[in-house]
């Protein structure tokens, strides 16, 4: 047996009748053990969140890369910058 679900709507529904569900918004479900069971429906919308799931994890592996770099690139501990010499108020 099919179900079709959206928000506080659940309907029986056909097999041929499915296409028609999804169209509207609806997630399909089939009852196993007592429980609903949802279909996974690729859309447009899923389609995206897909890509934008894995350019934001390269993204992070990039920036996790750069702070790496950043971090080797910092002065040797125990010597001051140029910037941590002066004090407040020089140069006038």
């Amino acid at each position: 047996m099919l179900y079709a679900v959206k928000a506080n709507r659940q309907y029986k529904i056909t097999e041929e009748e499915k296409q028609k569900f999804i169209n509207r918004g609806y997630k399909i479900a089939e009852l196993k053990d007592n429980k609903l069971v949802f279909e996974e429906v690729e859309t447009e919308e899923s389609k995206e969140i897909a890509k934008l799931k894995a350019e934001n994890k390269a993204l992070k592996a990039e920036l996790n890369g750069l702070r790496k770099v950043e971090t080797e690139e910092k002065e040797p501990e125990g010597k001051e910058s140029d910037k941590a010499k002066k004090t407040k108020g020089e140069g006038k």
